[in-house]
């Protein structure tokens, strides 16, 4: 895979929150991206709610994959994913390369 191909590597992660749990966890999201974003050495992050309060979805920019798999491995990483998974039912995570862009991503 080229360097400019993995220039674009995104991680998406589509989290389902328990019932009832679903303001709490983005409260927790929403307080920990911030600092876990520092760390990382990522390009970015998205962070998207669901309007019906049953899926949110964190869209994370990264530089390559390696990169990418040193943060999941982090100390700090490993304890946020620990406190968050009493809220969840589950996180299903991928990693992407973009194909095709028509417009910029919304800022």
């Amino acid at each position: 895979m080229s360097s400019a191909i993995d220039a674009n590597l995104i991680s998406i992660t589509l989290f389902t929150p328990k019932p009832d749990h679903f303001d709490t966890f983005v409260d927790a999201q929403l307080a920990s991206l911030p600092a876990l974003g520092s760390l990382s050495g990522s390009r970015g992050a998205q962070f998207y709610v669901a309007k019906d309060g049953r899926h949110a979805l964190l869209v994370s920019f990264f530089p390559d994959e390696q990169l990418l798999r040193d943060f999941q491995q982090s100390d700090a990483f490993l304890a946020h994913r620990d406190r968050l998974q009493a809220l969840l039912e589950s996180a299903d995570s991928g990693f992407y390369s973009l194909a095709y862009a028509c417009d910029a991503p919304p800022a």
